[in-house]
């Protein structure tokens, strides 16, 4: 079993072919985790949040895993599918929100100058609030995503913590009894006496 799990990671890394870096953005699934080579079978190393910059450096045809490096210098694979040029909705409406900051400084030093808006300021400004409003409404159902999805994790970390626990005190266990059986067999052949050797005698 272990030599063709062996074999199957040293395929798939074959199959994993270098790319020119390039910019993409982690989906809106709320984290991904990062895995050690290109599959679920390899360790988790880490997660990344959604809306999350980074940059791709190789692919995997076989798995369609990608290879990314995060800005702190972290590398992991991710499915490729939880990839996008875009960024996110957290990024887009900061964008938004941004405008929105613009259209109304400029909308209040219009205001200052003329004493009016002109119409077409203010259906933007409408427009873009509407925008806002949809992005936030669809953000807050993602972090309370996030907060059941934390919620799960936590609670299979914890059962897979208390499994290798278990895991361990076995071997101890074993361990233990092994070396107590030797230590009682050390005590009692010593005492056990030795049949003496008799010589055989004619009768």
């Amino acid at each position: 079993m272990i030599v063709r799990t062996l074999s199957a990671a040293f395929l798939s890394l074959a199959l994993a072919f270098p790319a020119l870096a390039q910019t993409r953005y982690i989906s809106d699934d709320l984290y991904v985790f990062m895995h050690s080579g290109p599959s679920n079978q390899f360790r988790i190393v880490g997660s990344v949040n959604a809306g999350t910059k980074i940059n791709q450096v190789e692919y995997n045809q076989e798995n369609k895993y990608a290879k990314i490096v995060l800005e702190n210098g972290r590398e992991g694979w991710v499915e490729a599918k939880y990839l996008n040029r875009s960024p996110g909705l957290a990024a887009q409406l900061e964008q938004v929100k941004s405008q929105l900051e613009k259209s109304q400084t400029a909308l209040k030093q219009q205001q200052q100058d003329s004493g009016a808006a002109s119409a077409e300021q203010a259906e933007q400004i409408d427009s873009q609030q509407q925008q806002i409003e949809q992005l936030q409404l669809t953000n807050d159902q993602l972090n309370e995503q996030l907060t059941q999805i934390s919620q799960q994790n936590n609670a299979i970390q914890h059962e897979l913590d208390t499994k290798d626990e278990a895991v361990q005190m076995q071997w101890f266990m074993r361990g233990a009894g092994v070396a107590g059986i030797g230590l009682i067999l050390g005590i009692l052949l010593p005492m056990i006496p030795r049949r003496k050797k008799r010589d055989n005698q004619w009768m």
